[in-house]
């Protein structure tokens, strides 16, 4: 006979014991304590560990259906109408495509960094783990990552997602900082920006992608205790690549009402800036007083749609004879932002050097950024990885730096030191690659010191088995002029090949013309003599109006 409780799990999918139990009383007749007893010691179904909801409340499922987007699904709707900080920390999770940064997962799970009580953002990813529904792991490049718990580690495929989606929301957080401080929003050199400083942008108890002080009259209060005026903030988060749903959408609403509940922090302009909006999310923004604001909207079709070919162009592995005009076209369309470049010389760098190695070798397989493991678990990143068939397979790193400058010793070392063992002892295991010569090759936009070139001349000197290289701004220039490809020269000498100093210069020596200082408003240059009556009258006007 089969089990009445896992035969009513499987029509009902994961849900709360007590649904299971309504189910039991519902469909079969049972009196509410048999149902529970029953639940209780059924061994057909699971019963989720760690998280416990109110009055000893679990949620269960069946084995079959763990990890399954139904049971992510289930387990957030339950999480948020009971606990926001769990649920909102899978939602924030989820929505992302099941994988981020540590780093990033603290800021958007909602919960905040420290305070009375509340769960910390730090606390929330620890009962994740310990309930095994998150797993953190180590990805080269990127650092700490947190991903839902699958039964296979994510594909190098999910990985290139991630780092080009944060890739993008870098250039879109640049961009957002410049609209605010163009406009007076934010006082203009005291924005910060997620990852670009040892802590992340923090106002109140919470971290964000992006804040800045504000002077706005609307946001600032007196201070009567201090007898001065309280600045307020701008506070922002971004999510690119969906549309984003309401329940995708509450870990940000979270922050946001418990921010407002802070006395001692002055008032907030919140605002999530994302591609698109269900309604549903775009009302519940609304509702509690937060700009739902899109890339369209804020910077227009044209911009938007260059951050969507951005994503796609860094999500792309492989490379062919188009790659690298489409990637510049792209990275045009988007220099006018500040920061842009910086936050993109090193892909454009990677794609760069990928056309050079595709142009002077036939034959040859080209991917990018491919994450390779070895026997003890290790992980490296690969660049640019060439694979010439039964002949040689090609490891560069590529280091993309602006004219002129120079490499950290530091990157060399560890690219010795860390980098070509692992890469080395996984391709020994791999059975294409082990059968060829191997080569690994540091190019760079830049130069190196008289150090850092001694150390790679001395490591050559010493082994045998495998080849060194080391590639330079000077011979990278050689080698793209040696091609005919009129795009990898321009896209060459645009970003990498003019000196910062040289262009400087000679935008001194070019007289740029303003804008014409705009007319004043036309009731301003009016003259009383325009407008003046005409008092001289002929001698029988005159008389005719005396006569009147």
């Amino acid at each position: 006979m089969p089990d009445v409780v896992a035969t009513t799990l499987n029509m009902l999918g994961p849900c709360l014991s007590t649904e299971l139990v309504a189910a039991l009383v519902r469909d079969y007749g049972l009196t509410p304590a048999t149902a529970r007893q029953r639940v209780s010691r059924s061994t057909a179904i699971k019963k989720l560990a760690h998280v416990v909801f109110p009055r000893g409340v679990r949620f269960v499922y069946l084995q079959s259906e763990y990890a399954s987007p139904h049971f992510w699904t289930a387990l957030i709707k339950r999480l948020l109408e009971h606990s926001v900080s769990y649920g909102g920390g899978l939602a924030a999770l989820m929505a992302r495509g099941g994988l981020m940064p540590v780093p990033h997962f603290l800021i958007a799970c909602g919960a905040p960094v420290a305070q009375k009580g509340h769960i910390a953002a730090r606390g929330v990813l620890d009962r994740l783990r310990a309930a095994e529904l998150v797993k953190v792991f180590d990805t080269p490049g990127v650092g700490e990552c947190v991903e839902l718990a699958q039964t296979v580690d994510a594909p190098s495929w999910e990985l290139s997602r991630m780092r080009a989606r944060i890739s993008t929301e870098a250039v879109l957080l640049n961009a957002i900082k410049d609209w605010a401080r163009n406009l007076g929003v934010v006082s203009y050199n005291k924005v910060a920006l997620r990852d670009e400083g040892e802590e992340q942008p923090r106002v109140g108890t919470f971290n964000w992608d992006l804040a800045g002080p504000s002077y706005l009259a609307p946001l600032t209060q007196w201070d009567k205790v201090a007898s001065s005026v309280k600045q307020g903030y701008l506070v922002c988060d971004t999510l690119l690549g969906v549309n984003v749903e309401a329940y995708q959408l509450q870990p940000f609403i979270h922050k946001c009402v418990t921010l407002r509940s802070l006395a001692k922090v002055g008032r907030c302009l919140q605002m999530f800036v994302a591609d698109g909006f269900s309604a549903e999310a775009f009302a519940l923004a609304k509702e509690n007083g937060v700009i739902p604001a899109t890339t369209t909207h804020l910077f227009g079709q044209d911009v938007a749609k260059a951050l969507r070919e951005l994503t796609d162009v860094l999500n792309s592995a492989f490379v062919n004879e188009n790659t690298l005009e489409m990637v510049t076209a792209v990275f045009n369309k988007l220099r006018h932002i500040e920061g842009a470049a910086t936050n993109l010389r090193g892909a454009l760098f990677e794609y760069l050097v990928a056309d050079v190695v595709r142009l002077g070798a036939a034959h040859t397989s080209i991917r990018l950024n491919e994450i390779v493991k070895d026997d003890k678990g290790r992980t490296a990143e690969i660049d640019v990885l060439a694979h010439h068939f039964d002949q040689s397979v090609r490891f560069i790193e590529c280091k993309g730096y602006k004219p002129g400058g120079t490499v950290p010793d530091e990157m060399v070392e560890r690219w010795l030191r860390d980098r070509i063992p692992v890469i080395r002892s996984a391709a020994e295991a791999d059975r294409d690659w082990r059968k060829c010569r191997h080569e690994f090759e540091f190019w760079t936009s830049g130069v190196l010191s008289e150090y850092a070139r001694g150390l790679v001349t001395d490591e050559a000197a010493r082994v045998r088995k495998y080849g060194l290289k080391l590639v330079e701004g000077a011979e990278v220039a050689q080698m793209v002029s040696a091609t005919n490809n009129l795009a990898l020269k321009n896209a060459f000498r645009q970003h990498f090949q003019h000196h910062p100093l040289s262009t400087a210069a000679k935008q001194v020596k070019r007289v740029r013309r303003p804008l014409p200082i705009p007319p004043n408003a036309y009731l301003e240059r009016r003259r009383l003599a325009d407008y003046a009556l005409d008092t001289e009258f002929d001698d029988d006007e005159e008389a005719n109006g005396k006569a009147r």
